[in-house]
């Protein structure tokens, strides 16, 4: 009888201690790490996204005899748009850092011609950004900030002719927003940005030169993407 009672005490000893120590070191979540509690933000992503965008310029053309830079106007300009996106990113604790590009196609078309009526007018059908991104993660969402370089195809027509021949105008953004991961690859999200481009001159066939002042792009979009 006393021997049985031992040896009950000795199991009950080395059970204990083996239960603490799974108590102690957490499971491996299935993603790579040890110990990350909750959703891991870490990994490349690709995905689309769709929206709207609205924005404007001031305008100024080169007078023929003066040679000086005269008022032309004010324009403005919205479209929906649609495109792509992919990045990469890190989490540490609920930090998430990253970089992402992006390109978005729309149509943008204002009047630009205060003096002579709708004559000239400014186009712009493709933006591209390259942002890093900074957020806080709590488990599966994730809200961030986002900055960095963009580029926009620009043109310029005369109303009803073909445009003349795009320019590459260049500038910066910056803007933020939310995501929710639905599973362990699936998310979607709510952004926006904000583009500013550089002053844009043009040469149009009338002989006539054009200067955009800095257009800018407000954008609102919604999309989804795919983690790896």
């Amino acid at each position: 009888m006393t021997r049985c009672v031992c040896l009950l005490v000795l199991s009950s000893l080395t059970l204990v201690p083996g239960a603490k120590a799974a108590d102690t070191y957490p499971a491996f979540d299935g993603r790579g790490s040890y110990g990350q509690s909750g959703y891991d933000w870490s990994g490349a992503y690709i995905g689309g996204h769709v929206g709207y965008g609205w924005g404007g310029a001031s305008n100024d053309f080169l007078h023929v005899v003066t040679l000086t830079w005269d008022p032309d106007g004010d324009i403005a300009y919205q479209s929906v748009t649609g495109g792509l996106q992919a990045g990469y990113q890190q989490q540490h604790g609920n930090m998430v850092f990253g970089v992402e590009a992006d390109l978005g196609l729309g149509r943008f078309v204002g009047d630009d011609s205060q003096a002579a009526g709708r004559i000239n007018e400014i186009e712009i059908n493709a933006l591209a950004t390259l942002r890093g991104r900074l957020g806080w993660a709590a488990d599966n969402l994730l809200v961030y900030g986002t900055a960095g370089l963009a580029a926009a195809s620009f043109a310029k027509r005369e109303a009803g002719d073909p445009p003349i021949a795009a320019q590459l105008a260049t500038g910066w953004t910056a803007g933020g927003g939310a995501e929710l991961a639905l599973d362990e690859h699936w998310r979607v999200r709510a952004e926006y940005l904000h583009i500013r481009l550089g002053d844009v001159e043009t040469f149009i066939p009338a002989g006539y030169r054009h200067r955009a002042n800095a257009p800018s792009v407000n954008l609102l979009r919604a999309g989804i993407s795919y983690s790896f």
